[in-house]
């Protein structure tokens, strides 16, 4: 036995002298990953590092236009606009985006090599002065910058670092940085036109020192700016004419394309954080958009039933991918409410029915409406008037207030019981045997006294005797449904 114990610990030995000489890559941890310029005469940046392994940290190279330098003693790389410096040159001939190479050597001489983008670049600060987890973006090649440190009531975050979540479009949003106590990120041009954006839906999250997220933010990218078409109904409540995340509004018109950009994103209720739209206009296969994360990597949604562990605000808000489903709630012991909130768990103030609260999703100075906001719509008289094919291709009705109409597209639901995107009525014994195009449900932000919550809802089938049209409908609150946002 004693032998047996002294040759186990000489192979230990063996293995742990092995470990030490084993060659190990040189490391940087940066503070940022880029940096912008408001002029090529603007003067240095720098960034700060903390490396590992090192024994030299150098640039390896730099865009045209640019000049770094690394210092050892601060440990932070300056980086300088210098412009055009080649006979013939100007500053017109440069490319406003560029990139630093910074290698770290590790005593073996291997390299490894870090990347810093460079912009010049208007900023633009996202400032609000109250309530809002959605922001909407319009101009390319910008940076844009929010408070990352601060809930949308004031309340403090121990925000570390932020990061994109997920983006709707491949390349879109880049550089996702904490600068201070703002997140900042930039926002390339359409390659189609460079002077609009790619109209984008995206996430940005908050991340605290054990890299839990403890916040997230919807950025809404669209060349159409919301807030420049709204409507004002008969009511005195003024509409935004876009649902919360549409690109458009295709007004009835049948075209594909403008029907999927009128399909805003899906919000369970009392949520904040959005759910993707269908990969297809008429949501076949019930198939989500392609997303992608910081690393352009292809991400799913992630879908999950009601559980004590997940129906709380507290998982939600560091999971604001997981669509919590409730399946069970239809179930001989189930409560037929549907909340994705566990069960007692519900609250009738998430999204707050006469103010806006905190996990509202509507962007500064908008609202989820009530359902007393809404109440003024019915079916528009010139529906009436519209043959049946035409009207069933327009994936949406026109609603009216009693003086104008205005088309609310029928972008269906995403399921309570299974978070898969529906827009077909198939009800066996009620509808024809084929599925008809197409259902519309919009959440508002008032609840109904069977502890569902309150939504607008209409479809159309074959006959228009059996068209449904609902204004307050009670529907389970683990749905998710379109938005159409009201000005506070």
């Amino acid at each position: 036995m004693r032998s047996i114990k002294y040759l186990v610990v000489a192979l230990l030995s063996v293995v742990a002298f092995a470990s030490c000489n084993k060659d190990e890559s040189a490391s940087l941890a940066l503070s940022r990953t880029a940096l912008y310029f408001s002029s090529w005469e603007d003067t240095t940046q720098s960034i700060s590092y903390v490396a590992t392994n090192a024994v030299s940290v150098a640039v390896g190279s730099c865009s045209q236009g640019w000049e770094a330098d690394v210092n050892p003693v601060t440990q932070t790389i300056d980086v300088t606009p210098v412009g055009a410096k080649e006979e013939g040159m100007t500053n017109d001939d440069l490319s406003k985006e560029g990139s630093v190479v910074v290698n770290a050597l590790n005593k073996e001489g291997q390299a490894t090599s870090y990347h810093i983008n460079v912009y010049i670049a208007e900023t633009k600060a996202i400032d609000t002065e109250g309530l809002a987890n959605c922001y909407i973006v319009t101009e390319p090649s910008t940076s844009y910058t929010f408070d990352a440190m601060h809930l949308p009531n004031g309340e403090a975050l121990a925000t570390k670092s932020v990061k994109l979540l997920w983006q709707s479009n491949f390349d879109v949003i880049k550089n996702v940085n904490l600068s201070g106590d703002r997140a900042q990120f930039y926002v390339l041009p359409w390659e189609g036109d460079n002077s609009k954006v790619l109209d984008t839906n995206a996430v940005i999250a908050a991340y605290n020192s054990n890299g839990d997220i403890i916040w997230s933010w919807h950025i809404w990218i669209v060349d159409e700016n919301p807030l420049l078409a709204t409507d004002t109904y008969s009511n005195g409540k003024t509409f935004m004419r876009k649902n919360l995340g549409a690109f458009t509004n295709a007004n009835g018109e049948q075209d594909e394309q403008k029907i999927l950009d009128s399909y805003g994103m899906y919000y369970q209720w009392g949520r904040k954080d959005p759910f993707p739209r269908p990969l297809y206009f008429d949501a076949a296969g019930a198939y989500d958009e392609d997303r992608y994360n910081e690393s352009s990597t292809y991400i799913k949604e992630v879908f999950a039933e009601c559980s004590a562990k997940n129906g709380t605000l507290e998982y939600i808000t560091k999971h604001p991918m997981h669509f919590i489903t409730n399946a069970a709630c239809i179930e001989e012991n189930g409560d037929g409410i549907g909340d994705w909130l566990w069960k007692g768990n519900g609250d009738d103030n998430l999204w707050g029915d006469n103010a806006k609260s905190i996990y509202d999703p509507c962007p500064y100075g908008w609202k989820v409406p009530s359902a007393d906001d809404m109440s003024v719509l019915k079916l528009a008289d010139i529906e009436d008037n519209t043959p049946l094919e035409t009207a069933r291709k327009q994936y949406g009705w026109h609603l009216s207030d009693g003086n104008n109409k205005f088309f609310y597209p029928a972008c269906g639901r995403r399921r309570y019981n299974d978070g898969l995107v529906e827009n077909m009525n198939s009800k066996e014994g009620v509808y024809p045997s084929q599925p008809q195009p197409w259902e519309g449900y919009y959440w508002t932000s008032s609840t109904s006294a069977d502890g569902k919550a309150v939504a607008l809802y209409f479809d159309l089938t074959t006959t228009r005797t059996i068209n449904k049209f609902f204004p307050s409908h009670s529907a389970r609150r683990a749905n998710g449904f379109q938005i159409r946002c009201v000005k506070e």
